[in-house]
C-alpha cells in the first residue's frame, strides 16, 4: 500500500486540546538533498537520514500511515505555560522541544482494523548531551508539574508514570496529560543523540486506554537505533 499523501502536521487531532501543533514544517536543504548515508559528514543524522530512520508500511504492514512534513521545525510555541516548570511537558505536546533539534520527522499510524492512532515524532541532535538535556527537562517537569494552564487557556493535569524499559535505546520516561476525561499518554526515548516521542490518547474510563502500543514502539526503536548506529 502506498504511503498516505504528505499532510500538514495540524491534521493530526489531539482531543480537546486540538491538534499536536505543527504549523511550520519547513523542509531544509539537507532534507531535500541529503547524503548517501543520511548523515552530516558521517556524524549525526540529518533530516533525510532521520526520515529514513522512521518506520514505514514495510516495517508495520498491518498499519495505515499518515506521514507529516519533515525538516528542522515541526511545531511552534504560543503563550508560555503557567507555571513555567510545566513548559517542557507542553513543549512535547507542541512538538517544539528545548534544546531545539537539528532535524525532525513525524508520522501517525493506526492498525488497519482499528482507529487508535499512535503519533511518532523523531528528533536528531548534533550532540548526545542535547538529547540528554531534553529528557532531563521533561523528566523534571513530569515529576514536579501536576497541572498547568496552556496556550489555549485549558488546564490539563500531568502525572508522571513508571520508567519504561528503553531497550534497545539508552533511556526513557513516560507521563500522561489528562483533560475532561481524555488522557494523552507519552513515552520519550533517547538513543544516542536522537529522541523518539510516542503519544496516543483514549478515554480515561476505558480499561486498556493507557496500554502502550508495544509493536509500534519496538519497531520504531529498532529501526532508529540500527539506522543511527546507536543500538
Amino acid at each position: 500500500m502506498t504511503l498516505a499523501a504528505v499532510a500538514l502536521l495540524a491534521g493530526c487531532g489531539n482531543g480537546d486540546e486540538g491538534p499536536e501543533d505543527g504549523r511550520s514544517g519547513a523542509v531544509t536543504e539537507d532534507s531535500a538533498e541529503g547524503t548517501a548515508a543520511g548523515r552530516t559528514n558521517g556524524g549525526p543524522l540529518d533530516a533525510a537520514g532521520l526520515e529514513s530512520a522512521a518506520v514505514t508500511e514495510a516495517d508495520l504492514p498491518e498499519y495505515t500511515f499518515t506521514v507529516f512534513k519533515q525538516g528542522t521545525v515541526l511545531g511552534s510555541k504560543g503563550k508560555p505555560a503557567e507555571p513555567a516548570a510545566c513548559q517542557p511537558v507542553e513543549d512535547i505536546r507542541l512538538r517544539s522541544p528545548e534544546p531545539a533539534p537539528t532535524a525532525a520527522a513525524a508520522r501517525s499510524v493506526h492498525p488497519k482494523k482499528d482507529t487508535k492512532a499512535t503519533d511518532i515524532t523523531l528528533y536528531a541532535y548534533a550532540e548526545a548531551a542535547d538529547a540528554e538535556e531534553l529528557l532531563a527537562r521533561v523528566r523534571d517537569a513530569a515529576k514536579s508539574c501536576t497541572g498547568y494552564e496552556n496556550d489555549m487557556g485549558l488546564n490539563p493535569t500531568v502525572t508522571g508514570l513508571p520508567v519504561p524499559d528503553p531497550d534497545p535505546a539508552d533511556e526513557a520516561l513516560a507521563f500522561k496529560r489528562e483533560l475532561s476525561g481524555t488522557a494523552h499518554w507519552y513515552r520519550v526515548v533517547r538513543s544516542g543523540s536522537n529522541v523518539a516521542v510516542f503519544s496516543w490518547q483514549g478515554l480515561v474510563a476505558h480499561k486498556n486506554a493507557g496500554e502502550a502500543p508495544d509493536e509500534v514502539i519496538t519497531a520504531q526503536l529498532k529501526k532508529l537505533t540500527e539506522t543511527a548506529g546507536t543500538g
